[in-house]
């Protein structure tokens, strides 16, 4: 007796429970929302390059022209462009550009500039503009001249 009620017990806690799902999945069911992708239709759209115009070319090819008379006249190597560009200030001595510029050659393997090598290096972005140079209570001070910022920015 105790395992057909105990059986009777077990069926009828099977079927409230399938009940329960069912009822879970209906309201599932009615509650599903539609899909963005469902809702948008896509079309497609003929794209065509626009047409340059010719006063457009005429300006391009003007400033093309401009910058590379400007390039040439502002060829610089690289030693001159790394030199240039460990300006920190404004204002430098011989000393403190040789610790800035070779700050990164040293850590690569390169070999750090030499007193000489730098003063040419100077001496040649002085002739060039980018720098002017300055006695100071005996020291040689290095001014980076708006030009020069010019470069670095």
């Amino acid at each position: 007796m105790e395992n057909e009620e105990e059986d009777k017990n077990s069926k009828k806690e099977l079927e409230d429970k399938e009940k329960i799902r069912n009822y879970f999945e209906q309201i599932a069911q009615s509650k599903k929302a539609p899909v963005a992708k469902d809702l948008v239709q896509l079309k497609h759209v003929e794209v065509k390059k626009q047409k340059i115009s010719p006063e457009t070319l005429d300006l391009a090819n003007t400033l093309k022209g401009q910058l590379l008379e400007h390039d040439q006249f502002e060829r610089l190597t690289n030693d001159e462009l790394t030199i240039l560009e460990s300006f920190t200030n404004k204002r430098m001595t011989l000393s403190r550009i040789a610790i800035v510029a070779n700050q990164s050659r040293i850590p690569l393997g390169i070999e750090p500039y030499k007193k000489a090598d730098l003063e040419k290096v100077l001496s040649n972005l002085i002739s060039k503009g980018y720098l002017e140079e300055e006695q100071i209570e005996g020291n040689v001070v290095y001014i980076l001249t708006e030009r020069g910022k010019y470069r670095i920015q």
